[in-house]
């Protein structure tokens, strides 16, 4: 994507889908994670652009050192989450399944649309390449940021 912030919108609303079972902050900022590098070669000039973080393997091991950082933050996370009425699971499990959501999930999104990547390596291809236009995938993004956030604002009146 060009707007790394796109991939939010698909994350935000399966955290709000299945809000008590997946950690919110792990599924979030795990969906954003994987463009770290991609942000280092954007500015540096390295290529590929997209490289082992925009594969499945290298999604999972990004979710796993991303889920024990988490896990080990989990006490002052769930105070955040508290303040904004966002009713969390902070278990090991939950923490690690919103991280691999929102790492798979950006690959398996920029899939769709970029050639260097190869999301199911060591097989060689992107079978994903083409299936969808560009513009369904951003809009499939926007739309879905749209309902998470009427989840969200409905479930935070609730809670006052």
């Amino acid at each position: 994507m060009p707007l790394t912030p796109f991939h939010l919108g698909p994350a935000f609303f399966f955290g709000e889908l299945f809000e008590k079972r997946v950690n919110l902050i792990s599924l979030l900022l795990g969906s954003i994670i994987i463009d770290v590098r991609a942000a280092y070669c954007l500015f540096s000039g390295c290529r590929p652009l997209h490289g082992p973080l925009h594969t499945l393997m290298g999604a999972t091991l990004i979710a796993l050192l991303f889920a024990w950082m988490v896990f080990s933050q989990r006490q002052w996370l769930q105070k955040v989450t508290e303040r904004s009425r966002i009713m969390q699971a902070y278990s090991f499990m939950s923490i690690l399944m919103g991280a691999l959501i929102g790492t798979w999930s950006h690959v398996l999104l920029d899939s769709f649309l970029y050639a260097d990547i190869i999301p199911f390596w060591p097989l060689t291809g992107n079978p994903l390449l083409g299936i969808a236009e560009s513009g369904i995938i951003y809009l499939i993004c926007l739309l879905t940021f749209l309902p998470a956030t009427g989840m969200y604002f409905y479930r935070y009146s609730k809670r006052s």
